[in-house]
């Protein structure tokens, strides 16, 4: 009930399914523990959904530009004109590309058959009362990441999330919102590394969405 709830806060779930094609750009800053800037990059993104899945995400990083373009599950990335043909280069470029789409699709990519939903009680966020949910896919194991999602109790929007890796645990900020369009997009994102008790040690990265493009079947 949560989860469809924010759907239609976000724009609604017929209007998800009738969508042909998204496009955006992205900015992402990525910081050191100190404060520094570790480095910034811009990214556009397409994705055309109807009537089969294709997408592109272009950026530009140390004076090269970087191309990936995604048909019929499969990748082809370039580098400046230079073809890629490295097959660790090319998966790495397939999980950036899938990460893109599920980031942007939620929280319309919540309600699929393989996803398992629980529901974690009304929890406390920065003074505001949200919804937490937990978010597992069929195919997960012991070292998969752990998603946890949040909503505003009273309006069902998505104001954050927590991923718990391997390696470290990081919390998102939905800060402001894109309403250009028929959805609300997050605009602005910040995301915290956290510590072992779950409090926020310092900013690792912050994400800036505009310009987006719909357009529909």
């Amino acid at each position: 009930m949560i989860v469809a709830n924010s759907i239609e806060k976000h724009g609604g779930l017929k209007n998800w399914n009738s969508l042909k094609t998204l496009s955006f750009d992205k900015k992402v800053s990525l910081f050191l523990k100190d404060g520094s800037i570790e480095s910034v990059i811009k990214q556009h993104q397409e994705f055309r959904f109807y009537p089969d899945l294709k997408g592109k995400i272009t950026w530009e990083s140390a004076y090269k530009k970087n191309s990936i373009f995604y048909e019929k599950e499969e990748v082809v990335k370039f580098v400046n004109d230079s073809l890629i043909t490295n097959p660790e280069e090319l998966y790495k470029s397939k999980n950036s590309f899938n990460a893109a789409l599920y980031v942007i699709s939620q929280p319309f990519n919540f309600l699929k058959e393989k996803t398992k939903l629980t529901y974690l009680g009304i929890a406390n966020l920065e003074n505001k009362k949200v919804y937490e949910i937990k978010v597992a896919y069929a195919n997960d194991t012991e070292k998969s990441d752990k998603w946890f999602y949040y909503f505003d109790v009273k309006t069902f929007q998505m104001i954050a999330n927590k991923v718990i890796l391997q390696d470290h645990t990081s919390f998102v900020e939905n800060i402001t919102f894109d309403t250009t369009t028929d959805f609300i997009f997050n605009q602005s994102r910040k995301s915290y590394r956290l510590n072992d008790n779950g409090d926020k040690t310092y900013v690792r990265a912050t994400y800036f969405y505009d310009n987006f493009k719909t357009e529909y079947q």
